[in-house]
This record gives C-alpha cells, structure tokens and sequence, in this order.
C-alpha cells in the first residue's frame, strides 16, 4: 500500500506522540520533557524522553528515537505502512490511495506479493513438519539436535517434502502467477522447459524474517551427508542475503539491551544460542559477512562479538571478515570456541553460563591475528619477522592513531623486537599502500575532528529547533566547511525543506531514509541549548568557528609540506599537496 506524502504529514501532525507511548511507557512530566523506562532496552533510571511540542521521543540510553510512527514500527515490531495504517485509523485519518508511476506501483505490489506468497509458504512447511507421516523424520532429527518445541513455534520450522512438485502444486491450486512465481526463488524452471519443480526438497526449513518481521525467503538444511548440505534462496526484490541476518528480527531488542551481538554462521548455532539464553545473537545467511551487515547491527550494538569454530574453515572465516569490521570502525571482538566445538555444541554441552564466561575473554581483532601468525611461524629469528610481515599488513589498516600506536607497543613487546624498528616496518608497508592516508601524522589534527564534529552537531541541532536561520546557513556554505560526511549528507537534507512549513521538525524526521538518520535527527532536536540565546549571533559564532577550524588544518598541511620538502620526503610531499588542493576547492565555493 502506498500512503501519500500529506497523508503521513496528515497523521503526524494529526497524532500526539505522548497519548501513543502512554499506552505502552509509564511517563512522568519532567520540565519540557516527559520521561520514562525505555522499552527498548534494560534500565532502572528513567532515559527515555518524549517531547510533546517536537512531537519526537529519544532515548538517552540506547540511542533509539523518532517520531510517532517510528515508535510504533518499533514497539511492535510492524512495517512502515501498517505503523501508518494503525495511526490513521487510532486518529480518524482517511488514507485514500494515491495514483503513482505505472513502474513503482508494479514494484510495489510485486514485494506486496512476494511477502504475501512466503508467509503461507511458511505455514505450509511448518504444517508439514507436523504431519505424523512426513513430518516424523524431520522432527526427531531437531529434537536430537535440541530443538525445543518452542523454538520451532517461534521460529516457525518447518519441513519441505522429498517430492518435487509441493510448492509448486500450492502455487498453482492458489493462483498465484508464473511472474511471481518464478520471481519469488521458490521454484525452477524445467531444462526441457516442460514445466517447474521444488527449489527445496526433503530439508528442515527456516524462514528468514527481515527486521520488520516479514518472511523474506528461506534456508533449507538435509538432515544427512547430502550437498548441499545448506541451501538459501535466491537474492529476489524481498531478500537480500548481503543485508539480511538471520534472527535479528527476534535479537534486536537484546543486543540493545546488552549493548553487544555475536555473530554466528549457521541457522542451529543461532537457535541453540538464543533458547539457551544468549538471545543477543545473529547468524550470517552462508555468505561472508559484509559492510551492510555491519552497518545494520551498529543501529543495535555498539560490540560485536565472532564467534567461530575452531577448525581451519572457522579461523579462515574469521580472518576474512575481520577487514570489513577494521574499515567500519567498529568494537569487534573474535570468539575461537575449544577444539571440536561449534557454537550449538558446545552451548548445548557446556550452558549459558560456560559460554559467557568464555566470551569474557574474546580476544581483539588484532590478538586474533597476532596468535594465528605465531601459531604459524613460532618465536623463532626468522618466525618473528614473518609475524612481523604479517602483522604490518593489518596495522596500517587501524584510523585510530592511538589505538595503532598501544598495538604497535604490544606487538613489539611480544616479539621483543625495539619497538622504532616495528614502526618503521608498518611506515614502509603504509607508503606502498595503494590506499594510503596521511594516518601516520594525524595525530596532530585529531582534536581539532572532534572540535568540528561538536559544532557540526550544534549547528544541525540549530536547523531543526530554529529553521528561520536556515537562509543564513544557505548564503554562508558552511557545509562546505563540515569534516564528517554524515552530519554534512543529514545537514543537506535539511537545508531542502521549506523553513517556514509548520512541524519542521517532524517533517525532517520523515524525510530520512532510514532509522538511524531518524534516530540522529531525535537526538539533535531533543538536545536543544539555545533557547536562552541570541539565535542568530550563536548561529554566527558556530558557522566561523567551524570555517576557522577548516582553515587552521589547511595551514597546518601548508606547514607540512614545507617540512617535507626540507626533509626530502617526496611521498608525503606529494600526498600533502593533493590533501591541500583538496580543501582548497572546497573554499572556492565562498
């Protein structure tokens, strides 16, 4: 369903955000502010925060926050146009459907379809896993693999029949088109094109839900030496493997609460982690993990925890995503279980507790990497320098200039090898890298980033609680001028909408693309330090002050490049001037 633009505007400023999380949130007025026990993670000191005039909540605590609908697209877990749905009927609002391009209404209903075809796809496997006759099999099989009842309920197990024509006889008793049919992944083509026949045959099947708890497509196991032993379906426009995660949908609320994720790979580690407790768990859909993946979860954890097994398939796996984590700047810890163990093994033979206190001691993406290189070269003369060599590669991979410098420290501690000739190798392996940054000296800058970021933050904050000086904003460019490319790509964002439409606010919020900008835009609006102030004079002094702060580094890189030429250090030479030139076209534009 495709609900118009005025008619979301219609609800949002029609709804009264207090009224709608007091049904679910005890709120006590504080000031300008009602506050409450948030409900989407654990605290005993109210956090949550809900403001009637900018019609937005903010959490304190987990960083959730938004607007009305946001809030009921959260708490229970539903999609954005059945959160809009819920709001217009609660206020007597009248959604009327609205004429669109030909292309998108067919895209739009084809997902409509799909999601509907998957859902009762779902409970036809899950009825056949509870059929005595074919059913038997499959359920004894997850009973010894420790299944509860429970799981399978919540989870909804299923089991896809060794025939070859099930889904495909549902699809054509229930009408559904060749189109979505063939589009939907759940069955294939005939090579003799006579005809179509189960993608999935004689498996345990698992539905994956996306965040909204949407049944966008399905894993299928054999329960012997078959191969594949683990099949997914097919990317289609409702699922996509290199952003979806499965269990999320049930996880989300606990890796909010305990600030952290582990990340598993197979659809029974997460199951036996999640019923034994560890209910903060994802699994990756037998695909290396990627950046989206990473993104996703930083809206729910601020660690991540990899849990692998043991074997050489698991450390390769880990190595391999551990990159990914580096370049997102993320917490990230590596989790190698004992010897013979996977991650449903051995919770399911050790417990809740035994895995807790073995993920105490997760180790650092770089201790990972550190004892894998010693395990494979010794302590021996020549072992240490290939550790060495190893190690280096991964170093210049770390933006943290101080968190580099203490693991350089550490790496030379543990070779005893002087730790200005561990340096010097990782400044050689930085200057042949073809991705190199000016890392190496960014310590004298980094102040004057965070300096920027804060006053980047009061000024988006100025936007939204004081849209008269956006004009002024316009005519000074000082976006321009901003360091971080998120605040800048939200401030744009902003600066788009009419200053003089009522409910700003709301309306920027609405204007995001998704949760987390929403998320950022409540936290900018909510913390609100100007009311006291000349608007206007304080919207000046943070404009220079973030153009000052701009300028300052390109004398700074002016600076630079003097010493380098002096030095004769031509690489970093060069890589100054193209920094500076750089900069210099972005002040073109004043």
């Amino acid at each position: 369903m495709y609900i118009p633009e005025e008619k979301v505007s219609e609800i949002l400023n029609t709804s009264d955000i207090v009224d709608v999380i007091s049904e679910s949130v005890i709120l006590k007025k504080s000031g300008r502010n009602f506050f409450g026990l948030c409900p989407f993670h654990s605290e005993k000191t109210p956090s949550f925060s809900v403001n009637a005039s900018k019609q937005i909540f903010h959490c304190f605590g987990c960083s959730a926050g938004g607007n009305v609908l946001s809030y009921v697209m959260k708490y229970h877990g539903i999609t954005f146009p059945e959160a809009a749905k819920m709001m217009a009927r609660k206020y007597n609002v009248t959604i009327e459907t609205k004429e669109i391009d030909p292309v998108k209404r067919r895209q739009i209903h084809l997902k409509e379809d799909l999601f509907r075809l998957n859902k009762t796809i779902m409970e036809v496997y899950f009825d056949g896993l509870k059929k005595q006759d074919i059913g038997k099999t499959p359920m004894q099989y997850l009973k010894k693999r420790g299944i509860t009842d429970d799981t399978i309920e919540q989870f909804r197990l299923g089991f896809s029949p060794n025939n070859w024509d099930t889904i495909v006889k549902v699809l054509k008793d229930r009408k559904i088109s060749k189109n979505i049919a063939i589009q939907s992944g759940l069955i294939l083509e005939r090579k003799q094109n006579n005809g179509y026949y189960d993608r999935f045959r004689n498996r345990i099947m698992f539905p994956i839900f996306d965040v909204n708890m949407q049944v966008a497509g399905f894993g299928g196991r054999v329960m012997d030496d078959s191969m594949p032993k683990y099949m997914n379906s097919p990317d289609t426009p409702v699922y996509n493997k290199s952003r979806i995660l499965y269990g999320l949908h049930a996880a989300k609320q606990y890796c909010r609460q305990e600030g952290c994720v582990y990340i598993v790979e197979g659809y029974f580690d997460f199951l036996s982690l999640y019923q034994n407790g560890i209910k903060n768990t994802v699994a990756s859909l037998g695909t290396a993990l990627t950046s989206d993946h990473v993104r996703i979860l930083k809206g729910y954890a601020k660690r991540m925890v990899l849990v692998f097994d043991s074997d050489t398939a698991g450390i390769n796996a880990a190595k391999r995503s551990i990159k990914i984590f580096m370049n997102e700047g993320v917490d990230t810890r590596i989790l190698v279980l004992p010897q013979g163990h996977d991650p449903d093994s051995y919770v399911l033979k050790q417990g809740q507790k035994a895995f807790n206190e073995l993920a105490l001691n997760a180790k650092t993406m770089m201790q990972f990497l550190l004892h894998i290189s010693i395990d494979t070269h010794g302590l021996s003369v020549e072992g240490r320098i290939r550790v060495l060599e190893d190690m280096k590669k991964q170093l210049i991979l770390i933006q943290d200039s101080a968190l580099r410098s203490l693991y350089v420290k550490e790496l030379a501690e543990t070779l005893n090898i002087d730790e200005k000739a561990v340096l010097e190798k990782v400044r050689e392996q930085y200057l042949s890298h073809p991705g190199k940054k000016s890392f190496l000296h960014d310590g004298e800058n980094k102040d004057a980033k965070l300096e920027s970021d804060r006053r980047e933050e009061q000024m988006i904050s100025l936007m939204l609680n004081y849209p008269e000086i956006i004009n002024e904003i316009k005519n000074k460019e000082v976006l321009e001028y901003f360091y971080s490319e998120k605040l800048k790509r939200l401030a744009q964002k902003i600066l788009s909408l009419d200053p003089k439409k009522e409910a700003f606010i709301t309306n920027a919020m609405a204007g995001m693309e998704n949760a987390e900008d929403q998320e950022l835009i409540a936290s900018f609006a909510m913390n609100d330090f100007f009311s006291e102030q000349d608007i206007h004079q304080t919207a000046l002094s943070i404009i220079h002050r973030i153009i000052r702060v701009r300028k300052k580094q390109e004398n700074t890189l002016t600076t630079k490049i003097i010493s380098a030429e002096k030095g004769s250090d031509s690489d970093l030479m060069d890589l100054l001037k193209k920094k500076q030139a750089e900069i210099q076209q972005l002040h073109d534009h004043l």
